[in-house]
């Protein structure tokens, strides 16, 4: 039985924790004041640690229980199971939605009517990606092998979650970006791309096989061979929009 991209996550929290970045801290200037923050797809909390720095209330919805399970405790954040699709609160619930490197996942039609059924008049909705940054050769290595093992078009370039930016229930009110570095050792570079979940959900051989092929990546470039920490750059794109039904 195939294995889901839900499953395929829970199965590579150890890595994800390890290889994937943290958010900028800058991003918090971009986002609009708010009582009630809901954010959907939470995940292991990376972003979530973020939002409670507002003071604000969050309700992090996450529906892969592993995943779940590492969001840090805070007097102001609260953990639910749930999904976009059908988002465990009442109408009229948040005045701002977050979504964090996981709209792409979403099936748009259903989740955007769950959006904006939780959305307060006025609200908005944030949609950030963590987008690797290959003007590093090395990085650019890393791009391609992902690229050669991904089998799904669910993954923020292929594009389909644009269509937010020409639906007419939403306003585009702005774009930032933040270029950052994500500070970890060679063997983050290796869990980054066994926590991707089109890998994660292969047999162990292939995983193996892939590790493999990570790991000669890092042998080829003299500035990752041998070093005690590495830098993996990154741009941080937010978009931000007005929900207006």
């Amino acid at each position: 039985m195939a294995t889901s991209p839900i499953d395929a996550f829970g199965r590579s929290v150890p890595e994800y924790v390890s290889g994937r970045p943290d958010y900028p801290e800058a991003l918090l200037a971009d986002l609009p004041g708010a009582a009630d923050i809901v954010e959907l797809g939470a995940g292991t909390g990376k972003f979530t640690r973020l939002l409670a720095r507002t003071g604000a209330r969050i309700v992090a919805v996450e529906p892969q229980p592993a995943m779940a399970a590492r969001i840090r405790a805070a007097p102001n954040v609260e953990v639910l199971a749930g999904t976009a699709e059908q988002i465990p609160l009442p109408d009229d619930s948040a005045d701002l939605v977050c979504c964090a490197t996981c709209f792409h996942w979403f099936d748009y039609a259903r989740a955007t009517v769950e959006i904006l059924r939780i959305a307060r008049p006025g609200a908005h909705l944030a949609l950030i990606w963590n987008l690797r940054d290959e003007r590093a050769p090395w990085v650019a290595d890393v791009g391609r092998l992902l690229d050669d093992c991904r089998g799904t078009p669910h993954h923020s370039r292929a594009g389909q979650w644009r269509a937010i930016l020409s639906d007419a229930r939403f306003r585009l009110v702005r774009e930032s970006e933040h270029r950052f570095v994500h500070r970890m050792p060679p063997q983050g570079i290796v869990d980054r791309v066994l926590s991707s979940s089109f890998i994660a959900a292969l047999a162990q051989a292939e995983q193996d096989a892939v590790r493999q092929r990570v790991l000669d990546i890092v042998a080829a470039h003299p500035e990752l061979a041998g070093a005690g920490e590495i830098g993996f750059p990154y741009v941080s794109k937010l978009y931000l929009l007005r929900c207006l039904q």
